[in-house]
C-alpha cells in the first residue's frame, strides 16, 4: 500500500485528512488586534468598577459573551498526499515495461498474472468527500476511484493507452456523430459509496435524465448514465479490468455495454530483436443472462496470449471456449486449427459487434435512428445492427504508440 506521512505542521492528522483553519489577512489581524485591545481596556475598567460598587450577576455576564465573536470551526477536506500518488505511479509504470523473451520478473509483473495491482492510498472515504476532491482535483498522472470507502489507482495513462482510447471512439463517432455523444474523464456514481471516470463513454444524445432530485443519475445534478463505457487497461492486470463490470452494472446505474480492452507488456526476441504483444477485447452486455461474463472475448494481438491468461479467461471468467476466439485459439469450424492472424483490416473474425438497441437504449421510439423500430422476424439493419469495430484498426494504433 501506498501511503503519505505528515506532520503536525503540515495541519493534516494521522488519517491523512489536512485540515484548513480559518485564516484572516494581516489588515484584519491588525485591526483585530487594535479592537481587542480596545475592548480589553474598556473591559477592564468597567469590570474594577463593577467590583468596586457591585458584584457581576448572570446577566451581565450573558451580555458579555453575547458580544463575543465566534470563531469559525476548521473544516475538513481530503487530502491525497503526493508522494503516495507517485509512489504508485512508478509501482505501476514497472508493468508497462518492455520484456525479453524468458526474462525472470517479479510475480506480478508477469504477463499472465491473475491477481490485483491495484493500490490502496485512502481508506476510509465517503462518497461525499471522493466527489468534492475530483471536483477541486484534476490529476491526470494515475487514474483512481472510490469504491467501499477505499481510494485505489490502478492505471498510469500512456500514449498506447490513450491512443487506442481515442481510435475506438473516433471510429465509432465516424459512423454516428448525429444520434451519439461522446466523452471522457466524467466522475460519475456507481452505487452508495463508489464513483469512478472511465476512459471514455458513449450516451444517446435523446437519452432523457431521470427526475431531478431522484438520485437515480451518474451524478448529483442527476444527468443521464452513458449506455456506453470503455476501459482499456495497460498497468491494469486483467482480473482488476474484469471487475470493472460489476461497478458499471451497479443496480443504481442504466450502463448497457462495457467494453474492456487489455493490453499485454510487449515481448522483445532477443535473437531477433523483434517486438510483439498480445491484446484481449472483452464486450460485456447488461441484457446478458449473465452480465457479469463477457459475451464475446476476442484475442486480436500479434501474440497469442499467455497461457495463465487463456487459463483464467475460461475458467474464471467463465467465458465458453466458444466464445473466446482469434490470435492464438482454435477455431472449431476449422479442425481446430488456429484462427487466422489479426493482421489486416475487415477480417470477420475480429469485427467486434456493438450491439444497437444496448447502445440506443432508453431514446423515445420517435427519436431513434434509421434501422429503428426493428421489426418482428427480422434482422436488425441501419443503426439498430450496431457498429462494428474493426480490431485491426485497434491493435494497429496500439502498436505504433508502443513504437513497435
Amino acid at each position: 500500500m501506498a501511503s503519505g506521512s505528515h506532520s503536525n505542521t503540515d495541519n493534516t492528522d494521522d488519517s491523512g485528512v489536512r485540515y484548513f483553519p480559518y485564516r484572516v489577512t494581516r489588515s484584519q489581524s491588525r485591526q483585530s488586534s487594535q479592537q481587542s485591545s480596545r475592548q480589553s481596556s474598556q473591559q477592564s475598567s468597567r469590570q474594577s468598577s463593577q467590583l468596586i460598587s457591585q458584584p457581576s450577576d448572570s446577566s451581565q455576564l450573558s451580555s458579555l459573551s453575547s458580544q463575543l465573536t465566534l470563531q469559525p470551526t476548521r473544516e475538513k477536506r481530503l487530502h491525497l498526499s503526493s508522494a503516495a500518488i507517485n509512489s504508485a505511479r512508478e509501482k505501476l509504470l514497472t508493468f508497462q515495461k518492455a520484456r525479453e523473451e524468458g526474462e525472470e520478473v517479479e510475480e506480478e509483473e508477469e504477463e499472465g498474472y491473475t491477481g490485483s495491482r491495484e493500490i490502496v492510498i485512502k481508506e476510509n472515504v465517503s462518497l461525499e468527500k471522493y466527489l468534492q476532491y475530483r471536483e477541486n482535483n484534476a490529476i491526470s498522472s494515475v487514474r483512481m476511484y472510490l469504491y467501499n470507502g477505499y481510494i485505489k489507482i490502478y492505471e498510469v495513462p500512456s500514449f498506447a493507452h490513450s491512443a487506442a482510447i481515442g481510435r475506438i471512439t473516433g471510429l465509432m463517432n465516424r459512423w454516428n456523430d448525429q444520434d451519439l455523444e461522446y466523452g471522457t474523464d466524467a466522475t460519475m456514481i456507481l452505487g452508495q459509496n463508489a464513483a469512478k471516470e472511465p476512459d471514455s463513454w458513449v450516451r444517446p444524445a435523446h437519452r432523457p435524465d431521470p427526475p431531478a432530485g431522484s438520485g437515480q443519475g451518474a451524478n448529483d445534478k442527476d444527468i443521464a448514465y452513458p449506455t456506453m463505457m470503455i476501459e482499456v487497461g495497460f498497468s491494469q492486470s486483467l482480473p482488476d479490468l474484469h471487475r470493472t463490470a460489476a461497478l458499471y452494472f451497479n443496480p443504481r446505474t442504466t450502463i448497457q455495454i462495457v467494453l474492456a480492452i487489455k493490453i499485454f507488456g510487449e515481448r522483445v526476441d532477443p535473437n531477433t530483436n523483434t517486438s510483439t504483444v498480445a491484446l484481449i477485447a472483452a464486450l460485456y452486455l447488461r441484457t446478458s443472462a449473465t452480465p457479469l461474463i463477457p459475451t464475446s472475448v476476442i484475442s486480436f494481438g500479434t501474440a497469442n496470449p499467455d497461457t495463465n491468461t487463456v487459463n483464467y479467461i475460461i475458467n474464471q471468467m467463465g467465458v465458453p471456449p466458444g466464445s473466446f476466439i482469434g490470435v492464438g485459439r482454435p477455431d472449431p469450424n476449422n479442425n481446430n486449427n488456429n484462427f487466422p492472424p489479426c493482421n489486416a483490416a475487415n477480417l470477420p473474425v475480429y469485427q467486434m459487434n456493438i450491439p444497437g438497441p444496448e447502445l440506443f437504449n432508453g431514446v423515445p421510439a420517435h427519436l431513434l435512428p434509421a434501422g429503428f423500430p426493428i421489426a418482428p422476424n427480422t434482422p436488425p439493419a441501419g443503426f439498430a445492427a450496431g457498429f462494428n469495430l474493426d480490431l485491426w484498426e485497434v491493435q494497429r494504433t496500439i502498436r505504433r504508440n508502443l513504437c513497435m
